[in-house]
């Protein structure tokens, strides 16, 4: 649920091994029982747009069966058809879930449809129950089991039929409830629901989201609910929306009709965990000892709960709902939500202080209040009691919380059901939401010599939630690691700025409250704006809190962090005189936000004040277009830019002799020469010295060496090992092949490869015990493909890593086939040639994966949604381009620093900027409106630039120089053509 903690080994290694000795009877195939109604497949048409991951859905069947004296049946069949290779590869592979402390699987059906004709897969395809524990990472175990099947001879545009049936539920549920989706974002062709209630009291229906038919047939005892849908319209996807938005239409069976009945199946569940026995009592006791105030000893008691009981979840059966007794929750001083909560009412219980624990909805939040009654409509407990006519609601899960009572982060689920006696309906919960997020200031000393470095001190601190966010993070990464990566972040922003004091955090114990502080000092604190020199400030958490949605045009809602309350100061203190500033006052308010800037000037100080605070906590679809507007009023008046008047003053320099760094290109290239030549000189030692090994006839070595020697060579070992090997089979078959040529072309000669080792095995094993046939041709074709496809592509690097890979049942193989150890052990140490040649090779290979990830420039031109955050925000630090623009197409024809050089195009501008021999930056930025036309030169191999000449209206013009490699130089002349003629024509 929410705010785990890690647990033990132990305790996995405990349950895996209860999980081995459980799985002997799991699962059970035979044909359905004769309540389900089997519904045949309709003809229709593949929407072929409209199909994702390549699977396209014929029927969704889904048949409950509940009667007094049975158990209860759940029948599922799917009928999925696989319009592509990624649809073979998404439904091939099946996992069946089921609890096999209360439940039993029956597998029903498994084949394949290939035109018009049933395949029968049950005896074919591969069963294997697995206990995965898909919940471990949140600390919980389930003991659930799940039932993988692998289809196999599965092929483009079969259909895959299966179906079972999962006998039993959850005990802890005294009423039946069950629901069900009934339109999707992908294609469904045909759907049916049914509930076959033998029971006398009728099920209540409901919907959401819109309206649905159902067929009700009664039955001599009970009904027959049935709904059938063919074809329904897709439900379009969005994404940034809030936690409880869902456009999909859903419909809900239950026998319960009113929360108060969920409180009363609930409430026998607490209380009888809720005690006050010795053990509890000696806690509270203490508790109260060391705190004389209630609120106090409240907030104490919520700590013991979060702090001394870590959160570990053992969720088998009907502990999913049904918690531990205090007592013995706190002798294991672990549990989960439920037992934690628990925990926390028994010592405030011992206090004599009422609480009582509140079943909340961490995913439908807000939206619960629309949903029908239900005990399953829950996932997470938490503990509400009033205190002094203020209503608090306390969640022993959260973790490096601290503070007192009135000034604790209480979360907001939206609305939560109360346990306790006549509970009738959910109570909305309203936790304060006016309390700052975050508060930051910026304290800037400019020096009156710009040589001198800028003093620069910079303070964050947090409240509720995020203080706690904070702490978790010191706690994970601790607080050098966090100072490393806040210098990284500012160096982003100024280029000569170090450390000039530790980074130091303190807290408030009483109201929570995080303190950071940072200090540096900044040698390049003045930018270039020719002719003269230039500074920015921005309140960057509030920029960041109104952000652009990634689809503008949307018809579901935009998630808006809420409540928020920001406050940042920016205080500029000039050493120099003269400087004179206007005091401004600026407000936005409108339905989203109210936001308020102060500019301040006094006693050669300039005071920025800037406070943001969110309305609400999402922005409607229709009013996108006015929450841009507004957005970017904001973001206008959140940047503030001053400008220092050169006059005239101009620097020099001057530097002789032999500059390393202008030759580092030579020295680098001597290095690796020195580093081929003692490689080659001690292999040629080493191959003179070799010995020989008997009854060796491959050329063994382990895996690891094998992998990590052929990504640091660049592929070039695996050549080397594929030569030693068709060596060893020459001399075996006396044959008159050339190992040479099967060494350098070991791409091609992969299967032939594959055939010798195979007929190996066939000689020595009776069988094939590398891989099986055809899974070697397709490993061949998928080398092929790999190799083919990342060469000379911007994936070559991460191409390389991934084909050693692919050699590995052969390597693997050789490896295992009773040869000699003593070669294996040979041919698998690590000379210093070895390590030696690695590193030669290793900044190669980093520099290759470093482009590809797009850390580094690479020699390509990049769509700009591949760019990283600290890329775009540099570029907008420096006015190299409009802070309100995406970026569509950008190239740098930097080696390894993309600040120094670039250029690209946003939706109405072209940008270029350089480093000039001073090492300044340059920059030309023009609107599509004021440029007349532009002149490309293409380049003639893919080792010459494209040059594109932009030309403004007044007849300047400035370069673009972008790399010619592929087509990507013509789509971005295209698509500067396509904004040139657009605005021509307006």
């Amino acid at each position: 649920m929410k705010w785990t903690q890690l647990t033990s080994l132990a305790l996995s290694v405990c349950f895996l091994v209860i999980s081995f000795y459980s799985t002997s009877q799991e699962y059970q195939i035979q044909t359905a029982d004769s309540w389900v109604k089997k519904h045949p497949l309709i003809e229709t048409d593949i929407p072929v747009n409209q199909i994702i991951d390549g699977t396209y859905y014929l029927l969704l069947d889904t048949q409950i069966n509940v009667s007094q004296q049975q158990p209860t049946q759940r029948y599922t069949r799917t009928v999925m058809q696989a319009v592509n290779q990624s649809g073979i590869d998404y439904i091939s592979q099946l996992n069946l879930d089921f609890d096999p402390s209360y439940q039993t699987l029956t597998l029903n059906g498994l084949g394949l449809i290939r035109d018009g004709q049933y395949i029968d897969k049950l005896t074919s395809a591969q069963f294997k129950v697995l206990q995965r524990e898909t919940e471990l990472a949140n600390g919980i175990y389930n003991g659930s089991l799940t039932l993988n099947i692998i289809v196999d001879d599965m092929r483009v545009n079969d259909k895959l039929d299966y179906s079972f049936t999962i006998t039993g539920r959850n005990p802890v549920y005294q009423h039946f409830s069950v629901s069900r989706t009934l339109n999707w974002s992908v294609p469904v062709a045909q759907q049916f629901m049914r509930v076959l209630w033998q029971k006398s009291t009728p099920l209540y229906i409901n919907t959401v989201n819109g309206e649905t038919d159902i067929k009700d047939t009664p039955l001599a005892v009970g009904h027959d609910y049935q709904i059938s849908l063919r074809n329904q319209a897709t439900v379009a996807s969005s994404n940034q929306t809030p936690r409880w938005y869902s456009p999909y239409k859903q419909v809900f069976f239950s026998e319960l009709n009113t929360w108060q009945e969920v409180t009363e199946w609930a409430i026998p569940l607490y209380q009888s965990a809720i005690e006050v026995t010795a053990s509890v009592a000696q806690v509270a006791d203490d508790i109260t000892m060391q705190n004389l105030q209630v609120t106090d000893r409240i907030a104490a008691a919520l700590k013991f709960s979060q702090d001394e009981v870590r959160y570990l979840g053992l969720e088998m059966g009907t502990n999913s709902h049904q918690p531990t007794p205090a007592s013995e929750t706190l002798e294991l001083r672990y549990g989960d939500c439920k037992d934690k909560t628990v925990l926390l009412i028994s010592l405030l219980k011992a206090m004599g202080i009422p609480a009582y624990p509140a079943l909340v909805n961490t995913e439908e939040g807000k939206r619960l209040n629309r949903l029908p009654p239900s005990a399953n409509q829950f996932d997470h407990v938490i503990v509400t009691l009033e205190y002094a006519g203020q209503r608090y609601w306390l969640d022993p899960t959260i973790s490096y919380q601290t503070g007192s009572l009135e000034h604790l982060a209480q979360p907001n689920y939206g609305y939560a059901l109360i346990i306790k006696p006549f509970e009738q309906q959910l109570t909305k919960m309203a936790p304060p939401v006016d309390g700052l997020r975050i508060k930051t200031t910026d304290n800037y000393t400019i020096a009156q010599n710009r040589e001198q470095p800028a003093t620069f001190q910079t303070s964050y601190l947090y409240s509720g939630f995020e203080a706690i966010n904070r702490r978790s993070s010191l706690a994970r990464n601790g607080l050098d690691q966090i100072a490393k990566d806040y210098l990284e972040y500012y160096q982003g922003y100024f280029k000569g700025l170090t450390i000039d004091q530790p980074m130091t955090v303190t807290e408030n114990a009483n109201n929570g409250e995080l303190l950071s502080n940072e200090f540096y000092l900044i040698d390049d604190f003045w930018q270039p704006a020719d002719p003269d020199l230039r500074a920015d400030f921005y309140a960057s958490e509030i920029q960041n809190s109104v952000y652009e949605p990634d689809q503008i045009t949307r018809t579901a809602p935009l998630y808006f962090q809420y409540p928020n309350n920001i406050e940042t100061t920016i205080k500029v203190k000039f050493e120099e005189q003269n400087w004179q500033f206007d005091n401004e006052q600026v407000e936005v308010d409108n339905p989203f936000f109210y936001f308020k800037k102060n500019i301040h000037f006094a006693e050669n100080t300039l005071t920025l004040n800037f406070s943001f605070s969110a309305k609400q906590d999402h922005i409607p679809a229709d009013q996108i277009k006015l929450y841009l507007d507004e957005r970017e009023k904001l973001i206008d008046h959140t940047h503030f830019g001053i400008i220092k008047y050169i006059d005239g003053e101009a620097t020099t320099s001057d530097s002789g002799g032999l500059d390393l760094e202008d030759n580092w290109i030579i020295v680098l290239l001597c290095v690796y020469l020195i580093g081929m030549v003692f490689f080659i000189v001690a292999w040629r030692i080493e191959s003179a010295k070799r010995p020989t090994f008997n009854n060796t006839h491959f050329y063994p070595v382990s895996n690891a060496k094998f992998i990590i020697y052929s990504i640091f060579t660049l592929g070039l070992f695996i050549n080397y090992w594929s030569y030693r090997n068709w060596l060893a089979i020459k001399a075996q078959q006396d044959s008159h092949i050339m190992p040479i040529a099967r060494g350098i072309f070991a791409l091609f000669f992969f299967y032939s490869l594959f055939l010798e080792l195979l007929a190996h095995s066939q000689e020595h094993h009776k069988k094939n015990k590398i891989m099986p046939n055809a899974l070697a041709l397709i490993g061949w074709l998928l080398l092929i493909v790999i190799t083919a496809t990342t060469r000379f592509s911007d994936y070559a690097t991460i191409g390389l890593c991934i084909i050693p890979l692919i050699w590995l049942p052969l390597v693997n193989y050789i490896q295992h086939i009773n040869q000699s150890s003593e070669a294996l052990i040979y041919n698998s140490k690590w000379r210093i040639r070895n390590i030696v040649i690695s590193i030669i090779w290793a900044p190669i290979l980093f520099l290759g994966l470093l482009q590809e990830a797009y850390l580094l420039p690479g020699a390509s031109i990049v769509k700009g949604e591949k760019l990283w955050p600290f890329q775009v925000q540099f570029l907008q630090r420096q006015q190299l381009m409009p802070i309100d623009e995406d970026i569509l197409y950008f190239y740098s024809d930097a080696f390894f620093d993309f600040r120094s050089d670039g250029n690209g195009i946003t939706d109405n501008y072209i940008f270029s900027y350089w480093q000039n021999e001073q090492g300044q930056l340059e920059s030309r930025l023009k609107h599509f409106k004021d440029i007349t036309s532009i002149e490309v030169t293409y380049g003639k191999t893919k080792f010459d630039n494209t040059v594109i000449k932009v030309i403004d209206t007044e007849q300047q013009y400035f370069l673009l120089i972008i790399d010619s490699e592929g087509q990507t130089d013509k789509e971005l002349a295209e698509q500067i053509n396509r904004r040139l003629d657009h605005y021509k024509s307006l």
